[in-house]
């Protein structure tokens, strides 16, 4: 889900490179609370949730990559 939160921020930003820390900024967690998820492979939900909410992001786009 991080990957596809990275891929958003780019089309947005036009930005080529968009980091872990970019999505944490994004995300509003410490970087390496983030760091930790990703490692242990459990994605930050509550927090893509609000993501979602506060840009108006269709979560489907990010949880099942669907184009809506």
């Amino acid at each position: 889900m991080v990957e596809r939160i990275k891929d958003i921020l780019c089309e947005h930003t036009k930005e080529n490179k968009v980091f872990d820390n970019d999505v944490a900024g994004v995300l509003r967690v410490n970087a390496e609370t983030l760091a930790s998820r990703i490692a242990r492979n459990s994605p930050p939900i509550p927090e893509i949730l609000l993501f979602c909410n506060r840009t108006g992001l269709d979560i489907n786009k990010i949880v099942f990559k669907k184009n809506c």
